[in-house]
């Protein structure tokens, strides 16, 4: 059953070359540099002074404790509806407006009806100051250049690789899948060089993973990984399984809980052998029981376990769609498969994770 990953792709579409890097090292070093460059205030909201400059900018007054001084900071799109939001005011309306009443309806809202009394601000000065994200003071901040350091120790022997393309050599930004913006990083690699061969399969699997983070806010942590087939000139993947996902959201406990357990995590599956693996998708492409059998076998079944109807209906559409057969393995990619069509992502992901532990069904034999 063809699963199709696209969040690669996405990002191969989006990205401007200034955000596309040709190693993990070069990565490295720019996130470095702006994490160095980089303080953090906690102001008092109704501290804060809204300021209208030249050409219409609005700038942030904010003490900069490195310095024991205060700093004009130009906030960043991402920084300016995040202040707008501090303020209780729509960020899209005020952008319309003149620099000199968005700052007055910024500076009353921060003044009388902040959401908070206190923020985190992220700054960065370099030549120019910049407030890169406003926060709440219990946002755990994840730095990027944590989750492109994990992924470096992971690939210190260099087995984890950029997906090949037929235009690398030619240009190696185009083809590259290693980026980062003011707001992010997201980093794809695949190991193309030890093919899992299943029995009954007449392709290889390959692995592979993709991990993101914005440590300004703009999203959580997280990482994915799986088994797939091959990856096209544009960054799909296609032939996915075994996709399993780990998400940590920025809270308290965020930068503890990412390294102990998101990087952990990373390394068990770069480390872990592919017998094991092999051996479950083969119980379970022979696991098959009679209540799987017949009109509607597949979408009982599903709902004796715990998926509702209308999941176990579509999971047993896309089974009988791919003429595939009545397995424990069609079944999961039937379900993973639907997984795919929901646009919304704790739920996808949750339909991902139950998917995944019908293996447990094999893994107890």
């Amino acid at each position: 059953m063809s699963n199709v990953l696209t969040a690669a792709s996405r990002q191969w579409f989006s990205r401007s070359d200034d955000e596309r890097f040709l190693t993990l090292e070069s990565l490295r070093d720019s996130v470095a540099k702006r994490r160095n460059e980089s303080w953090t205030a906690t102001p008092k909201a109704s501290d804060l002074r809204v300021v209208a400059g030249q050409d219409n900018a609005l700038s942030v007054e904010v003490f900069d404790p490195s310095i024991g001084d205060r700093r004009m900071l130009a906030p960043t799109n991402l920084a300016f509806g995040q202040l707008a939001t501090y303020a209780k005011a729509p960020a899209g309306y005020l952008r319309q407006l003149p620099a000199e009443l968005a700052a007055i309806n910024l500076q009353y809202g921060l003044e009388h009806r902040a959401i908070r009394d206190e923020a985190l601000v992220l700054a960065h000065s370099n030549g120019d100051n910049s407030l890169r994200a406003m926060t709440s003071t219990s946002y755990g901040r994840i730095w990027d250049q944590q989750v492109v350091e994990s992924v470096m120790q992971v690939n210190s022997e260099g087995r984890w690789k950029i997906p090949a393309a037929s235009y690398a050599t030619a240009n190696p930004k185009r083809a590259t899948t290693l980026y980062a913006s003011d707001r992010d990083i997201f980093i794809f690699l695949v190991d193309d060089a030890h093919p899992i061969e299943v029995p009954g399969e007449k392709e290889p699997l390959f692995r592979g993973f993709y991990t993101w983070n914005s440590e300004v806010g703009a999203g959580v942590f997280g990482i994915a990984t799986f088994l797939y087939r091959y990856v096209c000139d544009n960054r799909m993947i296609w032939g996915a399984t075994q996709v399993k996902e780990l998400r940590i959201r920025h809270t308290g406990g965020a930068p503890e809980r990412f390294a102990y357990e998101g990087s952990k995590y990373l390394h068990q599956y770069s480390n872990e052998s592919p017998t094991a693996l092999v051996n479950q998708i083969t119980a379970a492409k022979r696991f098959e029981s009679d209540e799987m059998q017949g009109d509607a076998g597949i979408s009982k079944w599903l709902q004796k376990r715990g998926f509702s109807k209308a999941v176990a209906v579509a999971a047993e559409g896309n089974v009988n769609a791919e003429g595939a057969g009545r397995s424990l393995w069609d079944i999961i990619n039937g379900v993973t498969a639907h997984a795919r069509s929901i646009p919304h992502t704790d739920a996808r992901v949750q339909l991902e994770l139950d998917a995944g532990r019908l293996m447990n069904i094999v893994a107890s034999n």
